[in-house]
């Protein structure tokens, strides 16, 4: 099942890689290139029988702008993300994986976020300057613990997403994801066929809320995710 699994994901991924670097250079905004992206997002689940189940998108607005938060399982869910949600989303990564190849580049045309964590001064102009991008149902996605989660339980949330929503003035979405780990478990190469859940939160709006509730918001969207 490994094999098989790196073969469909890396003869797709140089398939689609290639005219996808070429639209991210030419359509600067990076939405060409994002969708190319979710196309090769739903060979690699078609081609190793992953379905995806989701509920409460109808929630959301296409022409309007989110910051998704969600737990984080494994490397299915960004996939997952990307196929569940009607928006072209800029992932918060860290700064590390634009240097990873073809994937990083991508990453890097797509005008994906990258986060320097040792760099906070660095950090806050890259938000101050991505937050100004989301417009028209671009929208921002944090996976809020950081990490993948090895054992299924969830970690604390970090506060990043809703220090970003509260600076953009942009609505909340909480995103659970559910049985993505079993499918492909961290460290594992081969993905298991299976169907992964995605859970559409209602929106919050951010409008009533200054930065001292940024602590009781982390809170409520932990708890409902």
């Amino acid at each position: 099942m490994a094999v098989w699994t790196i073969l469909t994901t890396s003869v797709t991924l140089i398939i689609l890689g290639v005219p996808g670097i070429l639209a991210g250079i030419v359509e600067r905004k990076g939405r060409a290139l994002y969708r190319i992206g979710v196309t090769w997002a739903w060979f690699v689940f078609k081609l190793n029988r992953v379905k995806l189940k989701v509920v409460g998108a109808e929630k959301l607005v296409r022409t309007r702008s989110y910051v998704f938060i969600s737990n984080h399982l494994s490397h299915l869910d960004g996939l997952a993300a990307v196929l569940a949600m009607p928006h072209t989303l800029r992932f918060v990564a860290k700064k590390s994986l634009a240097r990873v190849p073809v994937f990083g580049w991508a990453f890097k045309l797509a005008r994906m976020i990258f986060i320097d964590r040792g760099d906070s001064a660095g950090a806050i102009e890259t938000i101050n300057r991505s937050a100004r991008e989301l417009r028209n149902g671009v929208s921002a996605f944090f996976f809020a613990e950081g990490t993948r989660s090895a054992s299924g339980e969830m970690r604390p949330f970090k506060k990043g997403g809703v220090s970003f929503a509260l600076k953009a003035q942009l609505p909340i979405v909480p995103v659970t994801i559910i049985n993505s780990n079993r499918l492909l478990p961290k460290g594992a190469l081969a993905i298991k066929k299976g169907i992964i859940r995605v859970i559409v939160g209602d929106p919050i709006e951010i409008a009533p809320f200054s930065e001292k509730y940024r602590d009781r918001l982390l809170s409520e969207i932990q708890e409902i995710i």
